[in-house]
């Protein structure tokens, strides 16, 4: 070879050692600073939801789509190996409210049809085959859901509220009927050897759930009441099971009154978080945590974990972080450290998007999540969606056109950046700075293996070398790629010591060999 063809290899070596996989203008180097003795939240899982439409996709599908399906969320080969699945138990709106959804698949069927009824297992015949292939591809974590009492229980017979309702659609004094049908269910599963580890019996309980879908608003004194229903009654079953609340449907909820005031920056006494609908009047639908963390014998039966919805809060850098640091802060008045669940997630707009710019979007919460919030849980809304909404993993347009298809989203691999590499038990350590213009960080501990990752997020237009510091040099890497062209894709492998070339509009997660 000549000196100037060796030297043309040698360039090549460098350039794929150091991890430049495209093409783009240099730019300066950002340096990373990790500290692996700084030790932050234990990640719990990452998670998403069965509701509405694995029902019938697990009825009436083919098995091949079906287990298409199943590895894409399910499997760390082919998919994006989710920890937790979430399964609804159903409120009978599929009887009941026909012409009150959305739409037919935002309805849902009950195991019993009436209070005299006997159970009907078969039923939910679809999301029940998603369970067990979520638990056969590894899945261990499983969190059952109610958003709504059945519409036997319900004051206005109805898996939704109405103008009649008042402050919760739950029948006075049904709190232990409602305790008692969830324990049934949760005992049957784990008879059937599908154990659930948590359950969630209310959901975004501020808000009216005035139709549409099923959906029961809870005060807080209707929900304290619900909650210490639930807990007496696993208890004397001997289920072991967590509850997940208040599911608030808003951050913003969850603070304390002078915090809330601290972040609209208004000091009068009305500036406080607001349900804005019919429940004035009616109760309290705010201060989530305060009231139930503040009280010991709640805190206690809520095992030291509190969850809410990331919903309307990427609209800019303080909403992303600075919000986030502010629950933090309210969440550490009462109880240090107690773990956070960020158990509902989707961009709220109109309009599929299956490409890079949403994906990007939700990557920035999922990463302040982690880092400002210490959330130790995250999880997405609908896994598979039918509609032309950002609310999908993956999309299918079976529901309008009959068609199996099968529509993943570059969504589902920015969560997999996550899901698919920070197992239960894996723990995020510091990386500084975790954000240096639209450059986004983070590292942790892996487990099993105690091996080191860090996930990089670059929503900038150029792409980026990063060197980071805390480890010596030499240590392998294999980096994972999501762009417009890569969908969690492995890249050759670099060294530690050498600068990483992100490139631009992507997300990299590098995990080391």
């Amino acid at each position: 070879m000549s000196p100037l063809g060796r030297i043309g290899a040698v360039v090549a070596l460098i350039a794929a050692i150091g991890g430049s996989m495209m093409a783009g203008q240099e730019s300066p180097e950002t340096p990373l600073a990790l500290q692996p003795e700084r030790r932050y939240q234990v990640i719990e899982n990452f998670g998403a939801s069965d509701a509405w439409s694995m029902d019938p996709i697990g009825r009436e599908w083919s098995l091949e789509n079906k287990n298409r399906l199943a590895d894409l969320l399910f499997s760390r080969d082919k998919g994006i190996g989710l920890s937790l699945w979430r399964f609804n138990i159903g409120a009978g709106s599929r009887w009941t409210d026909g012409n009150s959804l959305w739409d037919p698949w935002r309805g849902a069927e009950a195991f019993k049809r009436s209070e005299d009824s006997a159970y009907n297992w078969t039923r939910q015949a679809g999301q029940q085959w998603f369970l067990k292939a979520a638990r056969d591809r590894g899945v261990r974590q499983f969190l059952a859901c109610a958003y709504s009492p059945p519409v036997w229980m319900t004051a206005n017979g109805h898996a939704y509220c109405d103008a009649r309702t008042g402050s919760t659609n739950l029948k006075p004094g049904s709190e232990g009927a409602f305790a008692r049908y969830l324990a049934d269910v949760l005992a049957r599963f784990a008879r059937q050897g599908m154990p659930f580890q948590y359950l969630s019996p209310a959901n975004e309980p501020q808000w009216a759930w005035e139709g549409g879908q099923e959906g029961c608003r809870y005060n807080n004194a209707d929900l304290k009441r619900l909650i210490r229903a639930v807990h007496g009654e696993v208890e004397r079953r001997k289920l072991r099971i967590g509850l997940m609340v208040p599911e608030s449907g808003d951050i913003g909820a969850l603070l304390d009154d002078d915090l809330a005031r601290e972040w609209s920056g208004k000091s009068g006494p009305e500036a406080v978080y607001s349900a804005g609908f019919n429940g004035r009047g009616q109760g309290k639908y705010r201060e989530y945590i305060k009231d139930l963390l503040g009280d010991s014998e709640l805190r206690k039966m809520l095992g030291r974990r509190i969850c809410a919805h990331s919903y309307w809060t990427d609209a800019d850098l303080q909403c992303l972080s600075g919000l986030r640091a502010l629950l933090r802060r309210n969440l550490d008045r009462y109880v240090p450290g107690i773990r956070y669940w960020q158990t509902e997630y989707c961009v709220m707009e109109h309009g599929r998007d299956s490409g890079i710019d949403t994906a990007l979007r939700v990557a920035k919460v999922i990463h302040y999540d982690l880092t400002a919030a210490s959330a130790s849980a995250w999880h997405w809304w609908l896994a598979v969606s039918p509609a032309d909404y950002k609310d999908g993993l993956i999309y299918t347009d079976y529901r309008t056109t009959g068609r199996q298809t099968i529509l993943p989203t570059k969504t589902l691999w920015a969560l997999g950046h996550y899901s698919r590499f920070l197992h239960p038990g894996s723990r995020r350590i510091s990386l500084e700075p975790s954000e240096d213009r639209g450059l986004l960080a983070s590292a942790y501990r892996l487990q099993p293996g105690n091996r080191l990752a860090i996930v990089l997020v670059n929503t900038g237009s150029a792409d980026r070398r990063v060197r980071w510091s805390g480890i010596g040099p030499g240590r392998s890497f294999i980096p994972w790629v999501t762009s417009s062209k890569e969908d969690l894709s492995p890249q050759p492998a670099f060294l530690s010591g050498l600068p990483y070339r992100i490139p631009a509009r992507s997300i990299a997660t590098l995990v080391e060999k």
